[in-house]
């Protein structure tokens, strides 16, 4: 079996790990390589020199009182994933067993830090501004450059990959932000006549404080997300 590890602090506590990790069908579509979840089965296309080998899984997810194991179990082979808490520290472990075992290690060990970054991130969000948020409408207090890419990352984590996220100030401030396969697509705010539009192709859990920066977004904001 052929076996990778990253280790990196995470801003939260076991059990906030364990609402994210629970739930696959939000964090899947952020991990590396990832293709499509259907009906209980995950793809992953793996680059491998020239050629891309496609992998195909059933997903069974374990739960234990400081550790959590996705199995994957496929025909041409069995991947594991283990998230492990170390003190502060997130130990995720990618393992596979199978077909091409011998030329996986930097795939493994690029898949450990993807997904170490992808939790690391939607830890990240759960600090972000919602005040609530019930179905597909909340409200958010106090945006500023710094809270803004959380907020983005925590609808991601409701609505996945693809969605339109609105919101609208008492003011009359009206804000937009477009995501599509998981890149913020366009950033667009309007305040009386004067409107700001930014497009980008950003990586959602990339996301930095810097898109937002010099926007008018420091108010109590009504909001409401659709996926796309």
């Amino acid at each position: 079996m052929k076996s990778k590890s990253v280790e990196i602090d995470v801003p939260a506590s076991w059990e906030t790990l364990q609402v994210i990790l629970s739930e696959p069908e939000r964090t899947l579509p952020f991990f590396p390589y990832f293709e499509s979840f259907q009906n209980g089965r995950v793809r992953f296309k793996v680059p491998r020199f020239i050629f891309n080998f496609g992998y195909e899984f059933e997903l069974d997810v374990g739960i234990g009182r400081n550790e959590v194991i996705y199995t994957f179990r496929g025909e041409k082979g069995i991947l594991t994933v283990t998230f492990k808490m170390i003190g502060r520290k997130l130990r995720v472990t990618a393992s596979w067993a199978g077909f091409g075992e011998a030329l996986m290690g930097k795939p493994l060990e690029n898949f450990a830090k993807g997904i170490a970054e992808a939790i690391r991130e939607f830890c990240s969000s759960m600090a972000c501004p919602v005040v609530r948020f019930h179905g597909s409408e909340g409200e958010v207090e106090h945006i500023i450059p710094e809270t803004a890419p959380a907020l983005v990352k925590r609808v991601a984590m409701e609505f996945g990959k693809d969605f339109i996220l609105e919101g609208e100030a008492e003011d009359g401030t009206y804000l937009a932000i477009k995501v599509k396969d998981g890149n913020l697509k366009e950033l667009r705010v309007r305040r009386g006549m004067k409107e700001s539009a930014i497009e980008a192709d950003v990586p959602v859990i990339e996301l930095g404080k810097e898109v937002f920066e010099g926007l008018p977004l420091d108010k109590k904001f009504k909001i409401r997300a659709r996926k796309r």
